[in-house]
């Protein structure tokens, strides 16, 4: 309840809590809401949100559960995640920008170093989410969020959620966040 307020007030949040208990509702309620508010027709050559999940699985089954609420607000959503042996996803290469966009981070890092127009229409985002942030500290995901980082406006909603709280997540923390509660 207090996250879903939170990001609503425009500030940002850092969430630990224990796997089962909601997260990935509690961000993806304010998300749609916020994007709701902003506008009831998303513009095709504009992201809203970006949600970065480690793993492909979590991309699908997160991508899942915000079909649902896409499809009730009639928001486009896309699930990107790179192909098998480094095969891009060409069904993502289609269309590239979505009201909500389901990303890995290699996958989403490659869009933007490689697409300028992917680029362009992340500055609409309003909410960034880094879902399972304790997994990013990892020396394999750095230089990847590091660029992924500064290629988002400054000027928008972050949430970072996760089951544990990794010492090493305050750079994710300094980084990727304003004002957070």
């Amino acid at each position: 309840e207090q996250v879903i307020e939170r990001l609503l007030k425009f500030q940002d949040v850092i969430v630990q809590a224990p796997t089962g208990s909601g997260k990935t509702l509690a961000y993806i309620l304010p998300l749609f809401t916020i994007l709701w508010k902003k506008k009831k027709v998303w513009p095709e050559n504009e992201i809203g949100a970006v949600v970065i999940v480690p793993s492909r699985e979590l991309a699908k089954q997160v991508g899942a559960i915000c079909k649902l609420f896409a499809d009730a607000l009639s928001f486009s959503m896309r699930v990107m995640i790179g192909g098998k042996k480094g095969k891009s996803n060409s069904k993502a290469d289609q269309c590239l920008s979505a009201a909500v966009i389901i990303a890995t981070p290699g996958r989403l890092q490659s869009l933007i170093s490689s697409n300028s127009d992917f680029k362009k229409a992340l500055k609409a985002l309003e909410v960034l989410i880094i879902d399972e942030a304790d997994r990013y500290t990892d020396s394999s995901f750095k230089a990847g969020m590091t660029e992924i980082l500064e290629s988002l406006p400054k000027q928008r909603r972050t949430g970072l959620f996760s089951a544990t709280q990794a010492k090493e997540m305050e750079e994710i923390v300094k980084f990727g966040l304003r004002l957070f509660i």
